[in-house]
């Protein structure tokens, strides 16, 4: 009955239009996974090939694949949540989908509990550098290969749960990684080691025995045979051991566990359980041991009592692995007590904890999950916040189980992903090693607010957990953390679900809501929400290369600009979508300038500065303006109408630098050959995408130069004396012809660099070092 209401929901919802998470029938919290599931199911009902009764079957179709389109990419998913519908500039672009077939047999693994899919982040935060191993299929729905492999792969999955990460890339829906990887054909299966950058292709026979045999070969765990003296001293306690240990029992009469299955024990506990083989010559038994018993357990040494634990009949390496979870002791119950004191003295340590509220069956279940969390250098606890309610609430708690990292240094932060062992673990991964962001009580985020602490800086992300774009820029947001020492900046998250007041006070109307607060200044960050980004905003607050006019200092600054200055301004809007993606590049444009005195790049905050822009006509924004060298104040001004990426703003902007570079001819270049001077030639060829970014660089290099040359050849036109030229950009040095009669100067040094900077440099170097070796 509920799924006839559903899907009559889901046909009303799509006759309706109502928003697209409601036709996917998903929440906004909905993560990818989740998303191809629902629309996989209802992609195989609602396809127009399955309903041919129903003449509304194709409008309703295109509804859907068009909220799937939208919710699957990250950045349309983003301008839909911001500005709905009417954010997505598609109304012209037409709509079409594939055949039923292609929806049947397009999302291979996404129901399956042991398979991970990964996305780009996912895989760079995760796969490389981690403490796990991981096995990755990289695959696309359109190959049939992938398809016969699918079964396969889900069974070794599940085999080697809790053992390594067995995952998959969707390479339709994740090009962009798979090429960055340097995948060409599929499926492709890259197993990568713990703690490394680099995987390796598996090429061998695609079959579970042989996929298996590599992997498990692949963990390189080596179990050790014991002698009959150890296994003596083992049983009488009287070797002092490091962690547990777990000794198999292999015999002429026993019924061993196999190699393989061994292994798979040793990996699976891995530095929490040591494990070991002893072989029972002549059938001689412990008195405990029979031919029945498969392994020993032996716990750590306890003052008061000590017995080994002998598994007998357990022929099943699952029912093991319980066991021996079970015999490992429980997280630590932790009390806020306990919590005050690990923040305030564990400067070192780092604590997973699980906050819950339940009777004792939940806790047993909940023991048995965070035991299998065999997470290097991380406590594990455990905090009851019936009894411990006002720390809970203080830390934000207000659902159950919800889990926490307090980090080394004394940061502390939720994990707002789901509860699966996977996502928590790779919350911990990325959350240990961020020990410079801090999810804010209100009372500390008002103190930074409030300027407190003048000394310290902070960059704050106000935040909601139901909100896609929010999640993903708290990973963008721990990136961009590692980059800076807290001696810098530290990052706070605030949750607007739970700080309601001291958000809706600060008038945060959405979210992601991004600032930098140092002292009484605050600046808000209006950039695309990226890691880039962040570090860039934060570098360049530090040490602005942009300068920012105002009513205040317009007057003073610009309107009174002399001759011998240029300025180049950008009025914008910070709601403005276009003058967002234009702000980074527009720094980059400052920083490639900066090493030039008479250029000034600055920019006006037209919300801010109403009445100004208003002034100087500003209708539109952004609006890129130049004061050019040789008019005074607001007298002349051009106006950029081009792409807004920084490499052609700076090509626009060099062309009104003083002309130094000299378009040389075959006749011209017979000269520099002949010069006593130093000449810097760069041959060229104009559709050469690298030659274009060459040349702002090397027209600012040519500013920055007084006693040397420029030149160039477009290649296009002079091939002769482009022979001798191989790759495009090439500049090349000339030095003062020799003094030697009839002899012109052959002698020349390329360069090999690609900044304006470091080109100034590297002639510099030439000049004073190369050359007056030559003339001594």
């Amino acid at each position: 009955m509920y799924q006839v209401i559903f899907i009559f929901f889901i046909i009303i919802t799509l006759i309706r239009g109502e928003d697209y998470y409601e036709i996917l029938g998903i929440n906004k919290t909905a993560g990818q996974d989740e998303i191809r599931r629902a629309f996989k199911k209802l992609a195989i009902i609602h396809h127009p090939d399955k309903n041919s009764d129903d003449p509304n079957a194709h409008d309703k179709f295109i509804r859907l694949t068009t909220a799937y389109e939208v919710l699957k990419d990250n950045d349309l998913r983003k301008k839909y949540d911001l500005y709905g519908e009417d954010g997505l500039n598609n109304s012209n672009k037409k709509q079409s989908y594939h055949s039923w077939s292609y929806y049947q047999n397009s999302f291979i693994y996404e129901d399956d509990q042991y398979v991970i899919n990964l996305e780009e982040n996912d895989y760079f935060e995760n796969v490389i550098n981690s403490e796990s191993s991981w096995f990755v299929n990289f695959y696309s729905p359109m190959c049939s290969h992938c398809h016969h492999l699918a079964p396969t792969w889900k069974k070794i999955a599940k085999l080697l749960d809790g053992i390594m990460k067995i995952a998959v890339v969707n390479c339709e829906y994740d090009r962009p990684l798979c090429h960055r990887v340097g995948i060409r054909a599929y499926p492709t299966l890259i197993y990568f080691k713990k703690n490394s950058q680099h995987g390796v292709h598996y090429t061998e026979e695609k079959s579970q025995e042989a996929i298996m045999r590599f992997a498990l070969d692949g963990l390189n765990i080596r179990i050790p045979e014991i002698s009959e003296t150890q296994w003596e001293l083992f049983l009488r306690g009287n070797i002092v051991m490091q962690r547990p240990m777990l000794i198999f029992i292999c015999g002429d009469q026993q019924n061993c566990f196999t190699s393989d299955e061994k292994l798979i024990i040793a990996a699976t506990f891995d530095k929490i359980i040591d494990v070991k083989v002893f072989t029972c010559k002549n059938n001689r038994y412990h008195e405990k041991i029979s031919s029945n018993t498969h392994a020993v357990y032996l716990p750590m040494h306890d003052a008061s009592s000590w017995e080994p634990v002998f598994f007998n009949s357990m022929s099943d390496i699952n029912t093991l692995i319980e066991k021996l979870l079970e015999q490992l002791p429980s997280p630590q119950e932790l009390t806020d007590k306990d919590f005050d004191i690990i923040k305030r003295t564990e400067f070192n340590a780092a604590w997973l904890i699980c906050f819950y509220i339940g009777d004792s069956a939940n806790l047993k279940d909940l023991n048995l999950q965070m035991k299998k969390f065999s997470i290097n250098g991380v406590n594990l606890g455990k905090m009851n916040c019936g009894r411990n309610e006002q720390i809970c609430n203080k830390l934000g708690i207000n659902r159950y189980p919800v889990w926490g990292m307090l980090k080394p240094g004394g940061a502390f932060e939720l994990n707002h992903g789901k509860a699966t062992n996977n996502d928590i673990m790779k919350f911990v991964q990325i959350s240990v090693k961020t020990t410079n962001v801090w999810a804010l009580s209100a009372e500390k985020a008002l103190s930074i607010l409030q300027g407190d602490n003048e000394n310290e800086v902070w960059f704050l992300d106000w935040y909601s957990p139901w909100c896609p774009p929010c999640i993903r820029f708290l990973s963008e947001l721990r990136r961009a953390s590692l980059e800076f020492d807290a001696s810098v900046v530290h990052f706070g998250t605030i949750d607007c679900t739970i700080h309601t007041i001291l958000c809706h006070h600060h008038n945060i109307q959405h979210y992601p809501t991004a600032m930098l607060i140092n002292g009484s200044s605050t600046y808000q960050f209006t950039l695309q929400k990226t890691a880039k980004n962040i570090i860039q905003f934060i570098n360049e607050k530090r040490n602005p290369s942009v300068i920012e006019l105002t009513s205040e200092n317009f007057h003073r600054k610009l309107a009174k600009k002399k001759s011998k200055v240029m300025w180049i301004v950008d009025y914008f809007a910070p709601w403005c979508a276009p003058c967002q993606r234009l702000a980074s590049e527009w720094i980059a444009v400052a920083k490639s300038l900066s090493s030039l005195s008479f250029v000034i790049v600055a920019s006006v905050d037209c919300e801010a500065e109403s009445s100004l822009c208003a002034l100087q006509g500003i209708r539109s924004y952004p609006n890129i303006r130049m004061y050019p060298l040789g008019s005074e104040g607001l007298s002349t001004i051009a106006l950029y109408n081009g792409q807004r990426d920084s490499l052609s703003i700076l090509t626009w902007i060099t062309n009104f630098f003083p002309k130094k570079i000299h378009d040389l001819n075959p006749s011209d270049y017979q000269k520099v050959l002949d010069s006593k001077y130093i000449w810097i030639v760069d041959f060229y060829l104009p559709q050469c995408w690298h030659c274009q970014k060459m040349e702002p660089e090397f027209a600012i290099a040519a500013q920055l130069l007084e006693k040397v040359k420029f030149g160039r050849i477009n290649c296009n036109f002079y091939m002769h004396e482009c022979a001798h030229i191989k790759v495009f950009p090439t500049l090349i040095l000339y030095k003062p012809k020799q003094k030697k009669k009839n002899r012109y100067n052959t002698d020349n040094i390329k360069i090999t660099a690609t900044t304006a900077e470091a080109i100034r440099d590297e002639i510099l170097e030439i000049i004073n070092v190369r050359i007056k070796r030559d003339e001594l």
